[in-house]
Formats: C-alpha cells, structure tokens, sequence
C-alpha cells in the first residue's frame, strides 16, 4: 500500500499541495515555538562578577516545606526570584574559612543611571586592574571603572534608599560595571546584609555545603549574579507555552479538517478500491500511508523554515519587550525533533477518523453516498462534541454557583468559551445546515436557491470550509474582547481603591527613600503619607507552596486606599491583612495565625488583622506592615507613595526631588493603561498574526480543492446555458452564505462568553464596561472573508477558462 499511496500523492499533486502547505507552516510555527522554550531553559549566563572565584557561598533560592513524617515524607518546594542574605552566623562561619571574600550588592542610582554598589575587596573576584588613582578607604570615596567615563577627583551624586550622598573618584579601574566603596562603607549601606562569599580555592565547597549553603561552582557561578532578564524570562516562557498551544489547537481542528475532506472528496475512488477487492484495513492503510508520507514531507519543510526564522523571532520579541534584552533563539536538536514528531501525529490523528470511516463502508453505500452527504456527524464527532460541550457548562455552572470568585471564575471563563468554540466547530454539521437555511431563507433568487442546496448536499465540504473561519474569527473576537475586558475592569479596579490625592512612583531599582517620604508628609496641606512597595510571598496550600502576590503598605494606608477600617490593625510586623479570595479559598478568618514566607525565603508567623472585600486586583494578595521587608534586606525604598490632602505639586516635586514623579491618580492609571494597552496589542499581534496566517491557508486550500473537485458541477452549469459571470455569481453566494455562517457562530460564542464575563465582573468591580478592538477584529474577519471569496473564485475563473465539453470529460 505504500507504493500505492506513493503513486496517489503524485497523480494528486494538486490536491495534496494545499495539505502540504498547511502541515508544513504548522511544522515551521512548533518549530519556532519549541526552539524557544529550549532557548529559555537552556539560558545559561556565564559568570562575570565572580569569574575569578572558584566556590561562590549563598543561601538557597527556593522555599522548602516538609510534609508528612517518617518514610512518607516529602519536600514541597518553589524557586523564589531573590535570594535572601546570608545569616550572620553563618558569615561568622565562612569568613573563617581560607581566601574567603565577602560580598554585597547595594542597589543605586549614580549620575541618574541604575548601578550596584560593592565592596572594594569583591574587585578580586573578576579581573580588574586600578588604571590610575587609589583604592577608597573612607566614608565617602569611590573608584569607578573605565566605562562610566570618571576620572579621579569627580564628585558623584547618588541616591540610595537611604537617601542622597555625594562621593569624590579616588580611583579608576577596569572590569564589569560598578561602583566601588570601602568595605566599612558597603556594609553601612547594606545595613549589614551579606549577598555571598567567594572563595579562590575549590575545596571550599566542603566546607561551604557543611554549614547549610549552596556551594556554586563552574557555569553556576553565575546564578549568583543580578539576572534583569529572570523575571522577564518567566513571561517570555508563557507567551511561547501559548504560542505553543494555539498552534497545537489550531493544526489539530485545520489540519485534520483538511484532511478529513481530501478524503470524503475520494469516496467514489474508495469505494472502487473496495468493490475490487481491497480489504477495509488496506483502504485505511492506504489512507494513513499517504498522510504520513505527505506529513513527513511537510514536517522536514517546515522544520527547515522554522530553524531559519527561529533566531529573526527571538531578536523581535527582545526588541518589543517580550523577552529579555539577551534573548537568543539558537539549534536545538530535541526541540526540532518534537516538532518534527507533531506534524506526522496531527496529521494520524486528522485522518484516522475518516480512514476508518471509508474502510467500513461497503462498495455499494460507497458509491450512493459519494455525491451526496448523508452521515456526516460520526460516533466519535458526537463523542468528542458533547465532552466538549459539557465541559463548557461545567465551568459555566461551577462559577456561577459561587463556588470559585476572582481571577478564578474569569479563568474558568475563558477556559469556558474556548472549550465551546471547540465544541461549535465539532457540531459544524448540525448547524451549519440549519443557519444556511435560515439566512438563505430571507434572500430571493434563483442563485440563491442553487446555492443553498449545493451548501446542504455537501455538508462536509461546508462544515471544512467554515471550520477555519470559525476558529480564526471566534479566537480572535474571544481572545481579544475578553482580555480588552478583563483589563480595562482590572483598572477601574485599580483607580477605584484609590482615594488618595495624588501619588509618587518610581520605576528604579532604588525606589523613593525613606528621607523623600518624610519630606513629602511635611508639605503643608499633606495630611499622610503612606509608602507601599509591591513584592511577592509563598504560602503552604495542600501540598505545594504557591506564590502570591504581597503589598507592603505604611501605616494610614486606609486613607489612601479603600479598605475597611480593620486595616488600622496593620501596624507591626506580625499582621497581615489577606485578600477574599485567599481567605476562602484557605479557609482564614480574622484573628488566625498563619505560616507565611517572604520573596526571599524568610519564614514569618502572622496574624490576620482583617479580610479584604470582593475585589478584581487584590483577590489574591495579602497586605503586610511596610517594616516587615526590611529586616530581610529588601530595598527600604518605595515604589509608590501615596498622598492625601491637598498639597501643592510644585512643593510636592521638590519634596521628592529625583527619586520618584508626581502625578495624579488619574494621569497615573492612564499611562498604565496605555503601557499594558502596548504590550497586549504586541501579544496579540504575535498570537493572532500567526493563527490568521496558518488559517487563511486553510481556508484557501479547502476551496481551492472543493472548487477544482467541482469541474463537473460547473460543466453541467455551462451546458445548460449558465454564463460564466452566473456560475461565479453563484459559487460568491455559497462562499458568503457559508462564511456567514462561520462568523455568526463565533459571534454567538464571543457573545455568550462576555455576558458571562460581565456576570463575574459585576460584583468585583464599581461599573463594568464590555470594550474590545472592534476595528481590529473587523479586519481579521474582513481578512477571512477575502482570502475565502479569493479562493473560491480565482480557481473557478480558471475552470471557466476550458470549454465545457472539455471539462465535462475531465476525470476524477
């Protein structure tokens, strides 16, 4: 049968080159897709600073739990994004080891431009020569390295979270970045904290794991060092894991319609092979032999382009902000691989059903059914289509029961109308005739009519041609209506909570210090204050630590936010206020006592002074005393400060100076909005540009196929004295009728998905407001509609072209 299938494919080049396109683009986007995630797990940064240590001593970046006892115990773990400081005990420790240099890391602002301040004994760590000058030795000196363009003798303005300094140039030196101070002076600036201690000699390590820290070594080195691009990173493996996802939806529900026709286009010749003698299993082999053979192909090709293109994907996702500014995309063989693997599977799976479906059919229903669609929704369609379609109103039941709130019945949601998508297209046959018929209904005409019969006797030929319109239309609208929703709520969340007068943000990693706050209190008409700085926590649910989001708020918090008056409690270290949805879902009231961990690890025990009300941003967050980061060597800079009363805002700039801006509540959320409007728009540019593309090709390979198998059809048409603008008149009507349908049943889908949308918004936000990019979805489906009345007509222009007689002797 291979032979055979190899013979097929190349008397049917035609009508396989449209399924060679489609899987070969599928091949290239997993390839794209897998090269990336390989690049993110495989970013290795060699080390820099400490390339001249042979053993760097830190803590772990990960929070531990032990659950159980005994043999059936086990570790819950999660990584954390800083690590914390050394312990002073264990400094005491390590210092006493042979060659052992301590260091710091002291975030800053020098000149106006971010730098990390360090003792002078890490310049041992890396090579770095003093060029000219001496090293610093008192309070106030600094050597700078040959980069930042100082020479001995300048003045520095600097600004940490302690406040505004000036130091004098004693010394210039080269090597990475950084600015220098005396060892005293660097631990006056950490406030005594210890980021690691570095050691010239390997057999350190020992001596290093025996006191209870990681000892790195090698290319591991670098794991101690500053990263920008971690948390970036985290995104960056997000939207290609989505990526990833919409690409297997898509290849699956396309391809596989694809594929599914090209088979029901070759009944008759099925049905031929059966009456001569071929048994069912030699018609499905035969079947899946040409899919694997044309996938095969598909996939090497693809493969290919995605290998070449991979690298051009990764410099443009760095340069919009999607991933880190280092991001490259380079070979990897394992990757290639399972995306080469993902082309022959999809293309197995798309053709199983209907192989199977013409090698049980006997020779005679063979040839009845051939021009005519009889069964066209199978066991398995009916299957798979109320899985789906129970599946959709599981979620929409289970959030509508109050069972879940917040972010997880948006969640649910989105997973809701994506699982009902899903379920339209596989229900395409039902109700495709049904729409046909009724929108056809309100037309007059004789085209019309004709059109819609040829709609209803080929259902497959439709359910394939509305398939692709359909996902790419009901993803786009979902997709881009629901987070243009979700968004917009979550800022007038935001702007609701607000009761402050005005605000001070700053973006660096310095924050607005402890000396601006102060400064800001005392501008007349300023009656608080209150500084809070945004971090994370981990928590013990079940058996896994989860991340949450934490707020580090200063004491008045309640007069700039809308909380309830509990929050007054929120004082000390050793209170925490938790958000509505953490509360229920772990079952905490006020006055528990419960088990948390900071960003950096640092276990703490804290009771809980209040519980949030319903809300859309701090669901999941819990509020702690802005003293509580401090002894864990956060930063004691804050990220925003906010103010009531009535102050001045020139005496409100002078107050802050250069650490932070000024700016209304209002300006502030609308330049926030604008940003994330900037980034979701480059996402769904990304995520929606590669479905549009992958689609339209299947949209035009299923017409071009069902028109050129249609040459009969418009040959009768011309014998019975049909001019050629009537014939193209009448495949117009089917392909709009058809695409109609299509639009209209994802906009059915769309629709049912915001008024849910709306529903879980209702009680978490003030007003909700159903906004999306209407003009952008408008032209993606303007975009569909196109490509399919090009395909369409272009190939049945060209048919017209032949005389009927001759088109009429055409064979199958």
């Amino acid at each position: 049968m291979i032979g055979l299938a190899v013979q097929t494919l190349r008397a049917r080049r035609a009508g396989f080159t449209g399924v060679f396109v489609a899987l070969a683009l599928g091949a290239a986007l997993l390839t794209v897709t897998a090269l990336g995630i390989a690049a993110t797990i495989t970013r290795d940064r060699p080390p820099i600073w400490y390339s001249g240590a042979a053993v760097v001593a830190v803590p772990s970046d990960t929070v531990t739990v032990r659950i159980g006892s005994g043999d059936g115990s086990y570790d819950a773990t999660n990584t954390v994004g800083q690590r914390p400081a050394i312990p002073a005990e264990a400094v005491t420790r390590l210092t006493a080891l042979p060659g052992a240099v301590v260091d710091r890391r002291v975030p800053a602002i020098v000149e106006g431009a971010p730098a990390d301040v360090h003792p002078w004994g890490s310049a041992t760590l890396h090579p770095a020569t003093l060029v000219t000058g001496r090293a610093p030795a008192a309070q106030g000196e600094a050597v700078v390295t040959v980069a930042s363009g100082r020479q001995v003798g300048d003045l520095l303005g600097v600004r940490t979270s302690q406040g505004d300094l000036s130091w004098r140039v004693t010394g210039v030196v080269t090597g990475p970045p950084a600015v220098y101070v005396s060892d005293e002076a660097a631990a006056t600036l950490a406030g005594g904290r210890v980021d690691a201690v570095a050691f010239p000699d390997a057999a350190a390590a020992a001596g290093v794991r025996e006191i209870g820290l990681e000892a790195l070594t090698g290319d591991r080195r670098g794991l101690a060092e500053p990263d920008p691009g971690r948390d970036a990173i985290t995104d960056t493996i997000a939207l290609l894991g989505t990526f990833s996802g919409i690409a297997v939806f898509v290849a699956i529900f396309v391809v596989a319609g694809t594929f599914a026709f090209a088979v029901s286009q070759r009944r008759r010749e099925m049905a031929l092979l059966r009456a001569a003698g071929a048994t069912p299993r030699q018609v499905r082999r035969l079947i899946m032999g040409e899919a694997l053979l044309a996938a095969l192909l598909a996939s090497a090709a693809g493969c290919a382009l995605g290998v070449l293109i991979a690298p051009a994907c990764g410099r443009w996702m760095a340069g919009h902000g999607l991933a880190p500014d280092d991001f490259t995309i380079g070979f990897n063989p394992w990757a290639v691989l399972s995306a080469a693997g993902a082309g022959p599977l999809v293309a197995v799976i798309g053709t199983w059903a209907a192989a199977r479906r013409a090698g049980k059919v006997r020779p005679i229903e063979a040839l009845r059914e051939a021009s005519v669609d009889r069964r066209v929704m199978t066991v398995p369609r009916w299957i798979f289509g109320l899985f789906f379609t129970g599946a959709a109103t599981a979620m929409v039941a289970i959030g509508g029961t109050g069972a879940v709130s917040g972010e997880d019945a948006l969640a649910l949601t989105f997973f809701g109308a994506y699982l009902s998508l899903i379920a339209v297209v596989l229900f395409a046959p039902l109700l495709a005739p049904l729409l046909i018929r009724i929108l056809t209904r309100l037309l007059p005409g004789v085209t019309v009519e004709i059109a819609r019969s040829n709609a209803l006797a080929a259902v497959r030929r439709t359910a394939s041609t509305a398939a692709p319109v359909l996902i790419t239309v009901g993803l786009a609208a979902t997709i881009l209506s629901s987070n243009s929703t979700a968004q917009h709520a979550a800022q007038i969340a935001s702007r609701d909570r607000v009761t402050g007068s005005a605000m001070v943000t700053s973006t660096d990693p310095v924050g607005v210090p402890a000396s601006a706050v102060e400064a800001l209190g005392r501008v007349p008409g300023v009656t608080a204050a209150v500084p809070v700085r945004s971090g994370s926590a981990f928590m013990l649910d079940g058996d896994t630590v989860e991340l949450i989001t934490a707020e580090y708020v200063g004491a008045g918090v309640e007069q700039v936010w809308k909380l309830p008056t509990e929050v007054r409690d929120l004082r000390e270290p050793g209170t925490v206020v938790v958000g509505d949805d953490l509360a229920r879902s772990r079952k905490w009231r006020v006055g528990d006592r419960i088990q948390l961990w900071q960003g950096d690890t640092t276990p703490f025990e804290a009771r809980v002074v209040a519980v949030l009300p319903p809300s859309l941003d701090l669901g999941t967050t819990v509020l702690l005393p802005f003293s509580s980061g401090l002894p864990s060597g956060f930063s004691s800079g804050a990220d925003a400060v906010y103010l009531a009363g009535s102050g001045d805002p020139g005496a409100l700039a002078a107050a802050v100076g250069d650490a932070g801006s000024v700016a209304t509540p209002d300006s502030y959320f609308a330049a926030l909005a604008a940003e994330a409007n900037r980034m979701n728009n480059l996402v769904m540019l990304a995520l929606l540009g590669m479905t549009l593309l992958y689609t339209a090709i299947a949209i035009a390979n299923t017409l071009v196929m069902s028109t050129a198998d249609r040459a009969r059809d418009i040959a009768v048409l011309r014998l019975g004295g049909a001019t050629p603008r009537q014939v193209l008149a009448l495949i117009a009507t089917e392909t709009g009728t058809v695409v109609a349908v299509a639009v209209l049943l994802a906009a059915t889908v769309t629709t049912v998905m915001l008024l849910g949308l709306r529903s879980r918004l209702t009680d978490l936000v003030p007003s909700v407001e159903i906004t999306a990019p209407w003009p952008l979805i408008a032209g993606i489906t303007a975009i569909c509609v196109l490509v399919a009345f090009a395909a369409s007509l272009f190939p049945a222009a060209l048919l017209l072209r032949t005389p009927p007689a001759a088109l009429a002797a055409l064979r199958e």
